[in-house]
């Protein structure tokens, strides 16, 4: 019997150990596929691998991409003044979300490094860098799929253009719109790209950088704002478009229909322990250098064509922020306040020009009127012509009202001994994330701060909401209700 316990022991050992292995060899492949030892991937659709293929009469050809973006940088370098050379990459994207995404093309600035050469044609001018794909605009990329395509570049045999040995650098974006049914859906997917973008190290990083070297100190309009708009300058069209890897080009129900956005960094809940701080030095030497405390990035979001001078884009508007500690360090992840809301901003050109069309007014959006619900028990309503700021800061006792209701639900759900499951594990989460803005009586029963704002309770009321939802369901099925 102690041989026989023995041999199963090490059996067991045995594949224990061998799935180990194998999990650790999935993982590897996993990670060496993605290009990053980031655990958990980004939401999005982006460019995980590029591989050299067919080259002939280059000397330089090497390419490579942005993390987490469907943008590509690529040196070239004829070793011929007579003749063209070229090279073949295999690019392979990864759709790492729910949606569908199409391919659009490509997206570049004419401005940037040489690519003002640049020809999409089959048959370019020899005075042209040519780059084509193999496969046509409207290729679907389905959820969690992976998508191999390749790209030829040519450097043409003009030698008035092209000389050996100079090197050529490109920079352009495969644009990948998404593929959705409703405007509405399109709007939740950039949203919750855009907290992607602030929650991954590398992205934020590089619009933190945008908005820092924006910012001349003097003028308010370019203090702390960027965008993609139709008369964007060029550096900040090409960082948008390359943090949202061309999830700003959509496709919705068959129809294409470009989004363009103003992203700005400010001070909205007027809370400086919340948010991020930026210092700016004064370019224009008309004071002491700004400094924000407290800031809020927030995404200003339109379909609208931004083409009627003196008139309106509807514009909707969501905010985000973050917990930072006594030291001003960032220690939570950047979420959702509020609702994503609805409004108007007058139409008016990039740099605030007044007749002018391309962009939008972000200080004098107002909402439009409409209904939010940010869990089944609790639904408030927002007039029209209110500001974000008054929005944002409003103190609101119904909302706690609702919160404490949501707060007994889930304590009495998790005090509840008989049912244990992965619902009431998320119904736990939902509630801790919640305790910054309730304390506990003497009895361990969960009291709502009556000073909260209605915007940090939003998102809590509905995570708090789908959460008791999820664990209700698991009851009822339990119990032979569902």
């Amino acid at each position: 019997m102690i041989k026989l316990k023995v041999v199963s022991m090490c059996i067991a050992l045995f594949l224990m150990f061998s799935f180990i292995l194998v999990g650790y060899a999935a993982l590897t492949d996993t990670m060496t596929m993605l290009g990053t030892a980031e655990v958990n991937t980004p939401e999005g659709l982006f460019i995980v691998k590029i591989e050299q293929g067919t080259r002939t009469g280059l000397d330089v050809y090497d390419a490579s991409f942005a993390e987490y973006s469907t943008t590509v940088t690529s040196n070239l370098s004829k070793s011929s003044d007579r003749t063209a050379g070229s090279i073949t990459y295999t690019i392979t994207v990864l759709n790492n979300t729910k949606h569908q995404y199409a391919y659009r093309g490509l997206y570049y600035q004419d401005s940037v490094n040489s690519n003002s050469y640049i020809s999409q044609q089959s048959n370019a001018p020899t005075n042209k860098i040519n780059i084509v794909t193999d496969f046509f605009q409207g290729t679907i990329v389905e959820p969690g799929h992976y998508l191999q395509f390749r790209v030829t570049y040519t450097l043409g045999s003009d030698r008035n253009t092209f000389r050996a040995r100079n090197t050529f650098t490109t920079l352009v974006n495969y644009q990948f719109g998404i593929n959705v049914a409703t405007e509405e859906a399109a709007r939740d997917a950039i949203v919750q790209k855009f907290a992607n973008i602030l929650n991954t190290v590398t992205t934020y990083d590089q619009l933190v950088d945008v908005l820092d070297n924006k910012y001349d100190g003097y003028n308010e309009w370019t203090s702390n704002y960027v965008g993609n708009v139709g008369d964007a300058d060029t550096d900040d069209a090409m960082a948008v478009n390359t943090l949202f890897a061309g999830q700003l080009q959509m496709i919705i129900n068959g129809q294409v229909k470009p989004a363009t956005v103003l992203i700005k960094h400010e001070n909205l809940d007027n809370n400086s322990k919340t948010g991020d701080d930026y210092v700016a030095v004064n370019q224009n030497n008309s004071g002491s250098p700004f400094r924000g405390y407290g800031c809020e990035m927030t995404l200003y979001l339109t379909t609208d064509p931004l083409t009627t001078a003196y008139g309106n884009a509807e514009v909707y508007v969501c905010v985000f922020t973050c917990d930072r500690d006594e030291a001003g360090n960032i220690v939570s992840q950047w979420y959702r306040i509020g609702d994503t809301y609805k409004g108007l901003a007058p139409i008016v050109g990039y740099n605030g020009g007044q007749g002018g069309t391309g962009s939008f007014v972000t200080d004098n959006w107002v909402s439009s009127y409409g209904n939010y619900s940010p869990s089944t028990n609790y639904t408030y309503s927002v007039g029209a012509e209110e500001t974000l700021k008054s929005l944002t800061q409003i103190y609101d006792p119904q909302a706690v009202t609702a919160f404490q209701k949501l707060l007994d639900d889930a304590k009495a759900m998790i005090d509840d001994l008989r049912y244990a499951g992965i619902g009431i594990t998320i119904v736990e989460d939902a509630y801790d994330r919640a305790s910054k803005y309730f304390t506990l009586d003497a009895n361990g029963k969960p009291i709502a701060d009556q000073d909260t704002l209605r915007v940090w309770l939003c998102p809590v009321m509905e995570e708090l909401s789908e959460a008791l939802k999820r664990a209700q369901e698991e009851i009822d099925k339990i119990e032979g209700k569902g």
